[in-house]
């Protein structure tokens, strides 16, 4: 198989396409999160001829793990998913549509190109693959992957190499992801009548921004604290005993997290909930991956780059077990945004791409 071959199959690749993004998977929505994962294993079956797993989730969507030549003491981790940030009924909306070398549709670019791309790549390299594959479809990744992440984690730890099928910018493949985490600081004071007995109050909205200056303290060049909600109160003349907020940390330093928890819970009368992605880090097996890769791109006259980036994704799970490629996905732009879109020759070029590094490291 060459590129040529793999533009052949354009047309049918994003006949497909569209028929995912017509199929809604909002990440809460579990009714059409499962019916989208019965939908994409019979499809799987169908293209590659190997029925994959459903594995099955009580609370969130269910996940797709496939196995191809299962039995290698190593295998190649490949990670996708099929949540999307838009509710139901965007689609109505915003429709797939082709216009010009771009097409448009929600969660087309955050990930569902990258679904197909890996399938077809999996489709042709089917009998010329040296290692095993297991390829996981998860059903959470836009919110923190609490069902999927032990799954991830635990296929990394026998894994060789984890290559990430997100989208990619400029067609940029990424090697290192700042780590992400959701902080919720609760202040608890004592409310008063406002008017009569002020005296008698604890302001818990005062007790928040008394924390301001502590929370802008901790920013650094490789740590960033953003306090983005805040809510307290309930009338005008009652004295608040009740302020929440939530910051959003990023950061570079694999427990920079726990230094900031820390310092927060140091402070009395607050409670403190957090949900943390770690950095997705780069090690020399990183870079001996990554030089692999750059080879076969330039073998076949294909750009790309290398870019650390501060947003996180699934491949944050992997790096402490096996290294990590990430941005593998179709090339576009406008994640999250009625903008999105790709590049529909991104669609068989990119496929073309994962399949030559299938097959050949």
């Amino acid at each position: 198989m060459n590129i040529n071959d793999f533009y052949n199959y354009e047309e049918s690749m994003l006949n497909d396409l569209k028929r995912l993004i017509e199929m809604e998977t909002p990440s809460y929505n579990k009714n059409l999160l499962d019916g989208f994962a019965s939908y994409l294993s019979g499809y799987i079956k169908d293209l590659i001829g190997i029925d994959p797993e459903i594995i099955e989730s009580k609370e969130n969507g269910n996940d797709i793990k496939l196995y191809i030549n299962k039995g290698s003491e190593k295998n190649i981790l490949l990670l996708c998913h099929y949540d999307t940030v838009f509710d139901e009924g965007t689609v109505n909306k915003r429709p797939f549509k082709i216009i010009g070398d771009r097409a448009y549709g929600p969660g087309i670019f955050d990930m569902k190109s990258g679904i197909i791309e890996t399938l077809y790549a999996l489709k042709f390299a089917l009998n010329e693959l040296n290692k095993s594959v297991v390829l996981l479809i998860t059903s959470d990744e836009e919110i923190d992957s609490k069902f999927s992440r032990p799954i991830i984690e635990n296929e990394a730890r026998n894994a060789c190499y984890a290559l990430v099928m997100e989208p990619s910018l400029n067609g940029m493949l990424k090697t290192e992801r700042s780590g992400v985490g959701t902080i919720k600081i609760t202040v608890h004071g004592r409310s008063a009548h406002a008017g009569l007995d002020p005296e008698k109050g604890i302001n818990a909205i005062y007790g928040l921004f008394d924390l301001i200056p502590l929370i802008k303290s901790m920013n650094n060049n490789k740590r960033k604290l953003n306090l983005d909600i805040v809510h307290g109160g309930t009338r005008s003349n009652v004295i608040p005993d009740t302020c929440y907020g939530i910051l959003d940390l990023r950061f570079n330093e694999p427990g920079d997290d726990q230094y900031v928890i820390k310092k927060l819970m140091e402070n009395h009368g607050i409670d403190i909930s957090y949900d943390i992605r770690p950095p997705m880090v780069k090690s020399k097996k990183t870079d001996e991956l990554m030089e692999k890769i750059k080879r076969i791109c330039i073998e076949n006259n294909i750009i790309i780059g290398e870019a650390s980036v501060s947003g996180a994704s699934d491949g944050n799970f992997c790096s402490y077990y096996c290294p990590v490629i990430d941005g593998l996905g179709t090339v576009g732009d406008g994640a999250h945004s009625d903008s999105e879109y790709i590049f529909t020759k991104s669609l068989p070029e990119r496929s073309f791409l994962l399949y030559m590094i299938l097959k050949n490291i």
